[in-house]
């Protein structure tokens, strides 16, 4: 089965910043996180959670956690703003 993350990974193979965390956001409505090591912070307005390494803040409106496994988030409402930190 073809893993997007996977091939990307490929292509970069070399460089040390693939393996913390990945993030795909679809047209601010759904992002999916892969890497994530537990939720900081959970509301509609503001969605944080941990990674190796730091912290990541999701800012948006009507959001909520549709998907949540040990390592794989999906989020969906109005995403406004992505941040690691």
């Amino acid at each position: 089965m073809f893993n997007f993350f996977s091939e990307l990974k490929k292509i970069a193979k070399n460089e040390k910043f693939v393996d913390k965390y990945n993030i795909v956001n679809m047209s601010g409505k759904i992002l999916y996180v892969e890497g994530h090591t537990g939720i900081c912070k959970l509301s509609q307005s503001l969605i944080a959670f941990k990674y190796k390494g730091g912290i990541i803040t999701v800012e948006g409106e009507e959001m909520s956690l549709a998907e949540l496994s040990e390592t794989t988030i999906k989020i969906v409402g109005q995403i406004k703003r992505v941040e690691a930190i």
